[in-house]
């Protein structure tokens, strides 16, 4: 599989410009209707007409990234059965959307014949592909989320998806939503199960003083200082990272002697991890104890069927996100419905 396809989460909080706490139903009856309307499920099929309607407009498109959503409807659109739909009773949109890349110049060839042939495409054609998503907002509050699908690094939307949701919920009386990438606390517990502590790097600058004898003037020079620690026999699992922490006491380097710097005030502190989850090292910051852990939550082991062209089989997707919205991700963003 050429692919690796993944999962992202971002939480979506909304920030009205008065500060009050406004709902998404507020929301939608202050910037979308004109009159109150009578039901909940009016209200989040306004939501959902809001966020396909603005599709084919410039809110979808980025000048900077170079990237554009779409929804096309029409049989070039191998998974258009996929097409977002809403659920009003659990107030989240889902679906497979169309988006990519665009602003380059390139061919178009035969791939199955030895051929010259080949029609051009200019700057402002957009190469489509085909992601899954899930946006969860609820009307009796703040702060939603979102679950993202990406391909690979290079053949990813969440940039022009995290553009397009903030454009969709600013307006006349709300600010530019505030977007917060985070990840559901059993894939953290998984992923700190199964990582090995690849290295530690700590690294700071210092400005460096050094006066003439007249004591008149002085030569300032900065300096960029780094350390790195790495296990040299054996994995060290993140469970046992006090291992590491006691090797640091011996050094010295969490508690001060005399007049030296403590390696725990440096500026940057960063651990190389490698998980066999991801297959791959990633580093995280990581202050005193606390360890940043966001890890990418891979599908490799979590779905089995994928389409001809590598993503993955979208009915079987859907399946595992809507579970894990319903049984992971909620429980975290809403707590109050589970008291």
């Amino acid at each position: 599989m050429a692919l690796r396809p993944k999962l992202e989460f971002y939480r979506l909080r909304l920030v009205s410009k008065d500060l009050e706490y406004r709902t998404f139903r507020d929301f939608a009856i202050q910037e979308l209707y004109q009159r109150k309307p009578s039901t909940d499920a009016q209200i989040m099929n306004k939501l959902f007409d809001h966020f396909m309607s603005q599709l084919v407009t410039e809110k979808a498109k980025d000048k900077n990234i170079k990237k554009q959503l779409k929804l096309i409807k029409t049989a070039s659109n191998k998974h258009l059965e996929h097409k977002p739909v809403v659920d009003v009773k659990k107030n989240i949109i889902y679906g497979v959307i169309n988006g990519g890349r665009f602003g380059r110049d390139g061919m178009m060839s035969d791939s199955s014949v030895d051929t010259e042939e080949a029609s051009a495409f200019g700057k402002n054609k957009t190469i489509l592909r085909y992601y899954y998503f899930l946006l969860y907002l609820p009307l009796d509050h703040n702060e939603g989320c979102f679950v993202i699908h990406s391909n690979s690094k290079e053949e990813t939307i969440t940039d022009i998806f995290k553009l397009y949701v903030e454009r969709l919920f600013r307006g006349g009386n709300f600010q530019r939503p505030a977007l917060n990438m985070f990840c559901p606390k059993s894939f953290q517990q998984e992923f700190q199960d199964e990582a090995i502590i690849k290295s530690i790097e700590f690294s700071n600058t210092y400005l460096d003083e050094v006066f003439t004898g007249k004591g008149m003037s002085s030569y300032k020079q900065l300096y960029d200082v780094k350390i790195e620690i790495k296990p040299k026999d054996g994995d060290v699992s993140l469970n046992a990272k006090s291992r590491m922490g006691n090797l640091l006491d011996q050094l010295g380097f969490l508690r001060q002697k005399n007049e030296t710097e403590r390696l725990i005030n440096f500026e940057s502190k960063r651990m190389k991890l490698s998980s066999p989850f991801s297959k791959t090292d990633r580093t995280f910051d990581f202050d005193d104890e606390n360890l940043n852990v966001i890890p990418v939550v891979y599908l490799e082991g979590r779905i089995n069927n994928y389409n001809d062209d590598d993503t993955p089989e979208f009915d079987e997707l859907n399946m595992l996100c809507q579970n894990l919205f319903q049984d992971e991700v909620l429980p975290e963003i809403r707590p109050d419905l589970f008291v």
